[in-house]
């Protein structure tokens, strides 16, 4: 089938546009701003409620899959007369759990929908737009790509992965007229964490963390979270403007996030310590081992004395046996020097920060 495509009107692919997540709302968005959408699922049936949309053709697509990733790509430049005008890679799958935990059949299941898919389709349609001259290629990545929280390791890899090939396929494309933006969302209220596999082992060590992990799997769909339509009206009209962003950052504790990731890693482990559970288990296994007992570490979780470890954030000694004789010796914290640095840098950004992320 052909169809006739008016010369001002964007012909888009998007993948993962099954009911309720963000691919459905984008492709929803993008047909109201008069563009000719092929939304790409794995099943047409999660389609259904996107075919009534005139502009909106539903497309078989797996791109985890050579041949159907061929299949579609060729169904669409037949229907169009040989255009795509923008690629939007959106499929992807969550993995939540202790990284050290994860089931490595979910890692490579992470990585091969939410990397090597994506690079497939951008390997397959990216050709068709360099011998155009134009097109724009749209990479979905996460707010977890600037910054990994506890729980959500491989699936925060994935996503920084996305944003380093994107940095460098947009310089690569640039001189063919072809753009490369990237799409960090924050917590979105989507079809995501349905589909996210086991959280860690029966036996796990982690026991003590089941509700923060459970909570952090889930915080996508918090009642302050994004609703997917909202985040596709505020991204959609940027993703179509002559002047385009390399990254679009947007939703729920998107801002705070990226604001993170210029803030020096003690502090940021400290916020998400705390907010993520880390903090609270260090205390948990602490008492558990000694039947009790506080002054912990806030940062750590262990305590100060003698083969305690010592506190990192508070410079004193920490006594430690040397690995050459076996003896005791004491040393004083690196990261705490000067003092004063630290104190100042905790007191404007811990409290400001944190507010922000817990807002």
């Amino acid at each position: 089938m052909t169809v006739t495509i008016a010369k001002n009107e964007r012909v888009v692919l998007i993948s993962g546009c099954s009911a309720g997540g963000i691919g459905h709302h984008l492709a929803l968005e993008l047909a109201a701003h008069g563009c000719r959408v092929f939304a790409g699922v794995r099943t047409l049936s999660k389609a259904q409620t996107l075919v009534d949309n005139p502009r909106i053709e539903a497309v078989e697509l797996d791109i985890t899959d050579d041949a159907s990733v061929d299949a579609a790509i060729a169904y669409v430049l037949a229907a169009t007369g040989g255009r795509i005008d923008m690629l939007v890679n959106n499929a992807g799958v969550l993995c939540a759990g202790p990284a050290v935990e994860a089931p490595l059949a979910e890692v490579q299941q992470v990585f091969d929908t939410n990397v090597v898919g994506l690079a497939r389709l951008c390997r397959a349609v990216a050709p068709v737009m360099m011998d155009r001259r134009q097109g724009t290629i749209v990479n979905v990545g996460s707010v977890s790509g600037y910054v990994a929280t506890p729980w959500v390791g491989f699936y925060a890899a994935s996503k920084a992965a996305v944003h380093a090939y994107s940095d460098s396929l947009r310089m690569e494309l640039a001189p063919f007229g072809v753009n490369v933006v990237v799409v960090a969302p924050g917590s979105i209220k989507s079809n995501l964490v349905v589909n996210h596999g086991s959280l860690f082992d029966n036996n796990s060590r982690y026991e003590l963390a089941r509700s923060a992990i459970e909570a952090r799997a889930a915080l996508s769909q918090a009642s302050d979270s994004t609703p997917a339509d909202k985040f596709a009206r505020a991204v959609v009209p940027q993703m179509l403007c002559s002047s385009l962003s390399a990254y679009i950052t947007c939703g729920t504790h998107s801002a705070a996030t990226w604001f993170l990731y210029y803030v020096p890693p003690v502090i940021r482990d400290y916020i998400f310590g705390r907010r993520f559970g880390t903090h609270q288990l260090a205390k948990d296994l602490q008492s558990a081992a000694s039947g009790g007992g506080g002054g912990a570490c806030p940062v750590s979780g262990k305590k100060g004395g003698s083969g305690g470890g010592g506190c990192p954030m508070s410079g004193r000694a920490a006594s430690v046996s040397c690995p050459m004789s076996g003896r005791a010796t004491s040393v004083s914290c690196p990261i705490a020097s000067p003092a004063a640095m630290w104190v100042a840098l905790a007191a404007v950004v811990v409290g400001g920060v944190y507010t922000l992320f817990k807002s």
